[in-house]
């Protein structure tokens, strides 16, 4: 899999290649990365990420690598690290041109799987630019590299689960040692006869080993008080959490704003 990105964006990788349309008037180079997610195994020297110019003309990039946390929000924090080595860190692409940069460990396996972004930028040309009437846009590509655990345990979880203010609200916690991206939390709002009367949907991002991630889902005004249930169910790409939320039947409180 590969990912073509035509704006400065952080790339939600690993799923599908993603392609931003620019407004008139601004250009970008386009930079093809394979693959968009790197998983380092137990005892592996290392792997190898493509770096490949889509562009028309000669492009200098930049790669880094930073460790990465995040809070329930799926809100980023990376901070630069020296714990994992990569070659070369600068490097400069014909139109066409491809050239791999080789990403491998410094430190042994630990036992919950750690979480590190490779990020791979264009750099400004070094000769001033021809004038022209638009606006470039620098690439920057952001790869998750995972490295893997002494041992692989999946163990995601539905906590918290409770319905207020027309919301359903949930956290889905990551109590393995390796991470997992949530495709999308689901409720099925039932009645007091088992019919479904409000469906619910949100996005979800990825959930690393310790981690958590919150999800909101509003519950139509119509519909909310005929909610006698919740069924919940959170697709990953390891599998489907489920849970069934009650509610009580004196269900005004829990849609009162």
């Amino acid at each position: 899999m590969c990912i073509r990105l035509l704006s400065r964006t952080r790339a939600l990788v690993g799923w599908a290649a993603l392609a931003c349309i620019l407004p008139r008037g601004v250009s970008a180079s386009s930079v093809e990365v394979n693959p968009v997610r790197l998983e380092l195994a137990s005892g592996a020297r290392g792997t190898v990420v493509m770096v490949k110019n889509q562009g028309t003309e000669p492009t200098r990039f930049q790669a880094s690598v930073h460790t990465w946390a995040q809070d329930e929000r799926g809100h980023m924090t990376l901070e630069p690290t020296q714990e994992l080595f990569f070659f070369p860190s600068m490097l400069t692409l014909e139109p066409g041109e491809s050239r791999p940069i080789r990403v491998g460990l410094s430190s042994a396996p630990a036992e919950a799987e750690r979480a590190f972004r490779l990020i791979v930028e264009e750099l400004p040309p070094l000769e001033p630019a021809v004038p022209t009437a638009g606006l470039k846009v620098l690439t920057r590509v952001s790869l998750p590299v995972f490295v893997a655990p002494k041992r692989r345990v999946f163990e995601g979880r539905i906590e918290d689960a409770e319905v207020r203010a027309s919301h359903v609200r949930l956290r889905v916690r990551n109590a393995g040692t390796v991470n997992f991206f949530v495709r999308q939390a689901r409720g099925h709002g039932l009645d007091a006869e088992g019919k479904a009367v409000a469906e619910l949907g949100q996005p979800g991002w990825y959930v690393l080993s310790g981690g958590s991630q919150v999800f909101d889902l509003e519950v139509p005004s119509e519909h909310c008080r005929k909610l006698r249930a919740v069924d919940l169910e959170v697709e990953t790409d390891q599998g489907v959490l489920r849970q069934t939320l009650p509610i009580p039947s004196s269900g005004a409180a829990p849609c009162a704003p």
